[in-house]
């Protein structure tokens, strides 16, 4: 049972029974995937973690529910893939990119590196069944959960984060903790008292999103429809349920008018779409989220490291967030999980793992920015989707980066080129 009690400066501070020294290991900030994956990783090694949110459940979120092939292990690991699939995940085989011009191009997930024996297909899931599932393992590998607990500040010791400051249920506490975790969003708290936000210098955009009866769409596949500096995307998330999502510039959208109107007007403008959603019913309100892109100025400051969406986030036309958020989780627990379970009473150094996620995550940043580069020109696009329609060999590598089942290092402006320049020999030639 948790119970609340006053400090010496008359705040109150959150007290669990079950740990005595009211100091815990690990404090993590943000219910959502990554806070999630990551409690769930340190808490199964025996340490002290509690999980914080807002929300007294996880909320809905502004996404486009995609999973790609790449985070499969990840959920497995932390014992969540079947539970997803249990909860009505549809497998994915790949994405279906439309242009402008009326081109299509079909790419399919192929069995590149290793899967430890999982399927290559991505996942179409709604958060509001997936985040619960998450939450729920978190607390079973022995988190404890903090519902309605809003964070406001961080707690400071000789240039040393020690805790966290905020208000629960409305009361004013604070918790110690040595690491503190900001998985806490885009509007991240954490980061913003560590100083780390950043906007991204030349994309500025905005994602509407909403769910749809009646559309015709692929049942197996995502579906990208390229405008000029925007793009929708359908992706079947039930049998008969469609999450839309449009992405625009911010500059382009009046933020006066009903948001529901102008996700079905807009999207019915694009080539080979409007017909598709001649039938097409919205369900719920759509919700509205932008700007969109960032990155954090720095992933780490002593005592404090930051995860997911509080990290950066780019765009959701490769659906690199979710992956991000379960795979910096990973990189959190493995630099820190030593120090923490063996090493001395204070914080642990969280410098190696702002340096492996610059190495790890970067590359994939730079592939998601160049593929914005190519939305916002459309000769290029079309250009892009003629080439790769023509040489499947290169969609096939492509896919197999944007959904991280290849390290995005390997998509690498030599390889492409050798590729490029490569001859497909013709039926029955020796490989000699």
């Amino acid at each position: 049972m948790e119970s609340l009690r006053s400090n010496s400066s008359g705040q109150s501070e959150i007290r669990n029974p079950k740990f005595e020294m009211g100091i815990w290991d690990v404090i993590v900030v943000g219910a959502g995937p990554a806070g999630c994956a990551a409690a769930n990783l340190l808490a199964r090694e025996g340490l002290r973690v509690i999980l914080l949110d807002k929300s007294a459940a996880p909320p809905a979120k502004v996404c486009g529910e995609y999973l790609s092939p790449g985070c499969l292990r990840i959920l497995n690991r932390i014992g969540a893939l079947q539970p997803i699939r249990d909860a009505g995940a549809r497998p994915l085989s790949g994405m279906v990119i439309h242009t402008a011009a009326g081109r299509s191009l079909r790419a399919t997930y192929s069995r590149h590196g290793s899967l430890d024996g999982l399927p290559a297909h991505g996942v179409a899931i709604r958060r509001d069944r997936m985040d619960p599932i998450l939450l729920d393992l978190a607390i079973k590998a022995g988190a404890e959960f903090a519902p309605n607990f809003q964070a406001s500040d961080l707690l400071w010791h000789d240039d040393q984060v020690v805790g966290v400051r905020g208000r629960h249920r409305g009361e004013p506490a604070t918790l110690r903790g040595r690491l503190t975790i900001g998985a806490d969003g885009r509007h991240s708290v954490v980061a913003r008292r560590i100083g780390a936000v950043r906007r991204h210098p030349w994309l500025d955009k905005v994602a509407l999103v909403g769910y749809a009866t009646g559309v015709a769409r692929a049942e197996d596949v995502g579906e990208i429809f390229l405008g000029r500096e925007r793009y929708c995307i359908l992706n079947p998330v039930t049998p008969d349920l469609t999450n839309i999502g449009l992405v625009t510039n911010r500059r382009d959208l009046d933020l006066r008018a009903d948001p529901a109107g102008t996700l079905m007007e807009t999207c019915g403008t694009f080539r080979g779409l409007g017909d598709r959603l001649a039938g097409a019913r919205l369900i719920a309100p759509v919700r509205r989220l932008g700007p969109l892109a960032h990155q954090a100025a720095r992933l780490t400051a002593p005592g404090v490291l930051l995860l997911g969406d509080a990290a950066g986030f780019l765009d959701p036309f490769t659906g690199e967030g979710i992956r991000a958020a379960l795979r910096s989780a990973e990189l959190a627990a493995e630099y820190t999980l030593p120090a923490l379970t063996s090493g001395p009473a204070g914080p642990p150094e969280v410098h190696g793992y702002g340096a492996a996620w610059h190495r790890e995550l970067r590359a994939k940043w730079r592939l998601c920015t160049a593929l914005q580069y190519a939305i916002r020109h459309p000769a290029l696009a079309e250009w892009l989707v003629w080439l790769l329609s023509r040489r499947p060999d290169l969609a096939t590598f492509l896919m197999a980066a944007i959904g991280d089942l290849i390290p995005a290092q390997e998509l690498n402006p030599l390889g492409l080129l050798a590729r490029l320049l490569a001859q497909r020999k013709p039926p029955g030639t020796s490989p000699g």
